[in-house]
C-alpha cells in the first residue's frame, strides 16, 4: 500500500510542478522545466507504471467489471415470497450474453499485468481477472488466479480479497467443503477490517444455501453495519428481517424490516417492506382494524396495480390469524384472479389448497388448486418434495375417499325408514343442487365482469387513469360515477332517465308501462330454473336409492369395499403423506365398525408401526399384546418377533421354487410318480412355511393319480384340495384331470 501512496505524492508532485511553470517561466523555460519535472518525478521508473497501470488499462477494466456488476444486480428476479439469497443466484443465460464484456475486461486488465508488471496495480488486475473468469463459469481458471494472487501477493488485504472470492468461486461450482476450509482458513487468520464486510457477505450467502438461516442472521448482522446505504443494504436488511421472521423473532423483523425503508429501497421492495412490517411485530397490532384499513388503502393507490395480488394475500392472511377461513378463501380468490408481476400466484394457490385439505376437508377443490400449483411453483422452492408427493397421491387419496364416503352413506342409509330417507334425500340433494347452480352463476357473473374490466383497461391509458382519479370534476372520475350509480340503484331502483322522477304517480305509470314483461320474464326463467332443479333432485334420489345395499348379501358387499377403500387411505395417510393423526383414527375406525375384520391383523401391526414411529412405546407394546393374544400365528406377529422374517422367508421361497422345479422336472416329468411323492413329502417337512403348498400337493394327487390309476381316490383326493385351497389358480388346471382319466 505504501507504492501506491508513492504514487499518489508523484501525482500530485508532477500537477503542481506543471502548474507553477504555466505561471512562472517564459515558454521556453516551461517546456525545458516541465520535461525535467517530469524526468525527477519519474525517476523512479516505478512511478510511472503506477501511475500508467491505474489510469489506463486497470482503470478501464476496472470500470468494465463495475458496469458488469451493476447489470447483473439490476437485473435479478428477487422473489419475495421466499427467503431471498444474500448474493442473487447468477442467471447462466445472461453470463453468456455478458461474454465479450468480461473477455474484454480480462484483456484489458492483461495488459495492465504485462505492460506494467512492476507496478502496484499488478495484484488488482489479476484479481479483476479471476473475477472475470468466475462470471464466465471458467472455474478451474477462477480458482487459480485466485490461489496466484494468494501465494504471490505481499499485500495481506490483497490476498484476503483473493481467498473471499475463492470462496465464492467454490460456492458456485459447488465445492462446499473447500469454500468450508476457506473460510475457516481466513476466520483464524483474522480477516482485515476493509473486506470484513465482504467476508462475512459470502459467508452468509453460503449458510443461506445450506437453508442454515440461524448462521445467515448472525453472519448479516456482522456485514450490515459496514455496508453503505443504497438498494443493496436496503435488500439484505428485508432478507435480515425475513431470517428473522423464520427464526420467530417477529420484534427483530420488524426492526428490520423499518430500516429497510430508511435506505431509499426502489418501489418494489419498499411496497414488500410495508407489507411484512404489518403482519409482523406486536400482535395486537397485527390483529387491529387500523392494519386492515392500510391493507384496503393500499389496494385503492394506482402505484400498487401490479401488486394487487400481494396485497389480497396479506389481507388473506390476516384474515387466516384471526381463523376466519371464509373470509380468507374469499381474499384469496381474489388474490389469485388480481392482476400481478406473476411470482405471488403459485403461493396463492398453494395457500388454497392447503386451506382446503387441511382445514376445510374439500380434497377435490383441493386437488384443483394444487394443480394450479405445480404447474407454477419453482421446484426449488422448500418443501417442494413434500408438496410434490401430497399432489401425486391426491388423485388415488380422493378415489379412495369416496368410496369410503359412498359406502359409508349408502350404509347409514339403508337404516333409515322409508319416510325419513325420502326426507334426508331431498333436503340434501337440493342443497347440493342448489350450490352448484350458484357456483356456476357466480363464475358466469365472474368472467363477464373480469371480460368488461379487461376492455375498460383497455380503453383507459395510465395517464387517463391518473386524470381521472386526480380530477375535481365528478363526472370525469369514474370510479365515482360508478359508485354513484350503484348507490342509487340500491335506493331508488332501476328507473328510466326522465324529469319529475320522484313523483309517485310518475312513477307507477311508467313501471306499469315498462316493467311488466321484464318481471314476467324473470319469473318465468325462477320457475323454468325450479323446474330443472327438481328434475335433477329427483333423478339423484333415484340414483342414490338404486345403490343402497337393502339384502344382508349387498351390506356384506358394501362393508368389503368400505373395508378396503379404508385401509388403502389410512396407508396412504401414513406412508405417502406423512399425516400421522389421520392415518392412526382411519385404521381405527375399521375395527371399530366392522367386527372380526378380515384387515383386523394388519391394522394392529400397522398401528404398531406407527406408535413405534411417534415413539409412544406404551401404545405399540399395547398393539404387540393385542396380535400376540388374537392373531399369535399370524405374518405379523412374526414379522414383530424377526422384522427380517420376510426377507428370510423370500429368500426360502427361492429355495423351495428351485426344490420343487428339480422334482417336477429330474422326477415327475420321468414318470418317477413314487419318488415324486416321496420328493414332495420331505420337501414339505423341510419347508413346513413356504409359499407353493397348493402347488406341492397339486402334484402329489397328480403322481398319485398316475401311479395307481383309481378314480375314486382322485375324486376324493380332489374334493379335499377344493376345501383346502379355495382360492387357488390350481383348480382351473384340474379342468383337464378328465385326461387322466382316458389313460
Amino acid at each position: 500500500m505504501d507504492g501506491k501512496k508513492d504514487e499518489k505524492l508523484a501525482s500530485y508532485g508532477l500537477i503542481f510542478a506543471y502548474e507553477f511553470t504555466k505561471f512562472q517561466c517564459p515558454t521556453f523555460m516551461k517546456q525545458t522545466a516541465f520535461l525535467l519535472l517530469i524526468f525527477l518525478s519519474l525517476a523512479g521508473c516505478k512511478h510511472y507504471h503506477n501511475i500508467t497501470a491505474h489510469y489506463n488499462a486497470y482503470f478501464l477494466a476496472k470500470e468494465k467489471m463495475l458496469e458488469a456488476e451493476r447489470k447483473i444486480f439490476s437485473s435479478r428476479k428477487d422473489n419475495y415470497n421466499r427467503i431471498l439469497y444474500v448474493i442473487p443466484l447468477l442467471d447462466t443465460n445472461m453470463l453468456k450474453g455478458m461474454k465479450a464484456d468480461f473477455d474484454d475486461c480480462i484483456k484489458k486488465a492483461a495488459y495492465a499485468i504485462e505492460r506494467h508488471e512492476i507496478s502496484n496495480w499488478t495484484d488488482d488486475s489479476y484479481l479483476l481477472v479471476g473475477k472475470a473468469r468466475f462470471y464466465n463459469r471458467e472455474f478451474s481458471d477462477a480458482t487459480n488466479t485466485f490461489k496466484y494472487i494468494n501465494g504471490t501477493s505481499k499485500d495481506k488485504i490483497m490476498q484476503e480479497k483473493a481467498l473471499i472470492e475463492l470462496m465464492r468461486t467454490y460456492i458456485e461450482s459447488n465445492q462446499w467443503n473447500d469454500a468450508d476450509i476457506v473460510k475457516n482458513y481466513l476466520r483464524k487468520f483474522e480477516v482485515s477490517k476493509p473486506n470484513l464486510a465482504q467476508y462475512y457477505l459470502v459467508q452468509a450467502h453460503l449458510y443461506r444455501l445450506r437453508k442454515d438461516y440461524e448462521r445467515t442472521a448472525k453472519s448479516l448482522e456482522l456485514a450490515l453495519p459496514d455496508i453503505k446505504r443504497g438498494e443493496k443494504k436496503a435488500r439484505l436488511l428485508f432478507l435480515q428481517g425475513q431470517l428473522y421472521q423464520k427464526l420467530k423473532n417477529d420484534k427483530k423483523a420488524f426492526e428490520n424490516y423499518a430500516k429497510v425503508i430508511r435506505n431509499k429501497p426502489p418501489y418494489e421492495l419498499e411496497l414488500q417492506a410495508n407489507l411484512a412490517m404489518m403482519l409482523t411485530g406486536d400482535s395486537a397490532k397485527v390483529f387491529s382494524a387500523k392494519t386492515q384499513r392500510k391493507l384496503e388503502k393500499m389496494l385503492k393507490d394506482f402505484k400498487n396495480q401490479d401488486y394487487l395480488d400481494e396485497i389480497y394475500y396479506d389481507l388473506a392472511m390476516l384474515e387466516l390469524k384471526r381463523n376466519d377461513l371464509r373470509k380468507a378463501v374469499s381474499l384469496l380468490q381474489k388474490s389469485a384472479q388480481a392482476k400481478g408481476t406473476g411470482g405471488q400466484k403459485p403461493y396463492t394457490f398453494l395457500r388454497l389448497a392447503e386451506i382446503h385439505f387441511d382445514k376445510l376437508r374439500d380434497y377435490e377443490t383441493a386437488k384443483s388448486y394444487y394443480d394450479s400449483t405445480m404447474a407454477l411453483l419453482p421446484k426449488d422452492e422448500e418443501g417442494y418434495e413434500k408438496i410434490a408427493k401430497r399432489y401425486e397421491v391426491l388423485d388415488e387419496f380422493i378415489k379412495y375417499l369416496r368410496i369410503v364416503q359412498l359406502e359409508d352413506s349408502l350404509q347409514r342409509m339403508a337404516k333409515m325408514p322409508e319416510n325419513e330417507l325420502d326426507a334426508y334425500l331431498e333436503a340434501s340433494i337440493a342443497r347440493k343442487v342448489k350450490a352448484e347452480k350458484d357456483l356456476q352463476k357466480a363464475r358466469e357473473k365472474a368472467q363477464k365482469q373480469a371480460k368488461a374490466e379487461k376492455e375498460l383497461l383497455g380503453k383507459n391509458t395510465l395517464q387517463e387513469e391518473k386524470n381521472r382519479q386526480n380530477s375535481e370534476w365528478y363526472f370525469d372520475n369514474t370510479t365515482q360515477v360508478e359508485a354513484g350509480r350503484k348507490e342509487f340503484r340500491q335506493k331508488w331502483g332501476n328507473r328510466p332517465l326522465a324529469d319529475n322522477w320522484r313523483i309517485l304517480s310518475r312513477i307507477s305509470n311508467e313501471i306499469d308501462e315498462t316493467i311488466p314483461q321484464q318481471n314476467l320474464t324473470t319469473k318465468e326463467q325462477a320457475i323454468a330454473e325450479q323446474e330443472q332443479i327438481r328434475e335433477e333432485v329427483n333423478n339423484r334420489k333415484r340414483a342414490v336409492k338404486s345403490q343402497i345395499p337393502r339384502s344382508p348379501e349387498a351390506l356384506q358387499k358394501s362393508l368389503q369395499k368400505w373395508e378396503n377403500a379404508s385401509l388403502n387411505l389410512a396407508k396412504l395417510y401414513h406412508f405417502q403423506l406423512d399425516e400421522l393423526p389421520d392415518a392412526e383414527k382411519t385404521y381405527w375406525s375399521i375395527p371399530q365398525k366392522v367386527q372380526n375384520s378380515e384387515y383386523e391383523p394388519e391394522v394392529y401391526y400397522l398401528l404398531y408401526l406407527l406408535y413405534n414411529q411417534q415413539k409412544n412405546t406404551a401404545k405399540a407394546q399395547e398393539m404387540r399384546n393385542l396380535i400376540f393374544q388374537k392373531f399369535p400365528n399370524s405374518i405379523y406377529a412374526k414379522l414383530i418377533e424377526n422384522p427380517n422374517y420376510l426377507a428370510e422367508s423370500q429368500a426360502q421361497n427361492e429355495v423351495v421354487q428351485k426344490e420343487y422345479a428339480e422334482i417336477y422336472e429330474n422326477l415327475y416329468e420321468k414318470r418317477q410318480y413314487e419318488a415324486t411323492i416321496k420328493a414332495l413329502d420331505e420337501l414339505q417337512k423341510k419347508y413346513p412355511e413356504n409359499a407353493i403348498p397348493d402347488k406341492i400337493e397339486a402334484l402329489k394327487i397328480i403322481a398319485n393319480a398316475r401311479l395307481h390309476k383309481k378314480q375314486e381316490k382322485l375324486a376324493e383326493d380332489l374334493e379335499a384340495f377344493f376345501r383346502k385351497y379355495p382360492d387357488s389358480k390350481i383348480i382351473q388346471h384340474f379342468k383337464k384331470i378328465g385326461e387322466l382319466k382316458k389313460e
